[in-house]
């Protein structure tokens, strides 16, 4: 499964989009603002609040 990790800090955010057989180290790191102009910057904000309101407390056993 292909994904980004999201790294967020106000207006501003690092995103690794994450390439398939490779480690993500060697994957493009992209710095985004958020602008008044485009919406790159809503769209990975709008796709990490959607994974975070369907997550769920990892459950761990004894």
């Amino acid at each position: 499964m292909l994904y980004n990790s999201i790294f967020r800090f106000d207006d501003e955010m690092i995103i690794n989009p994450h390439v398939y057989g490779k480690m993500a180290a060697h994957a493009p790191a992209l710095h985004l603002r958020r602008l008044s102009a485009g919406d790159l910057f809503t769209t990975y904000a709008d796709s990490f609040t959607a994974v975070w309101e369907h997550a769920q407390p990892h459950k761990w056993e004894d």
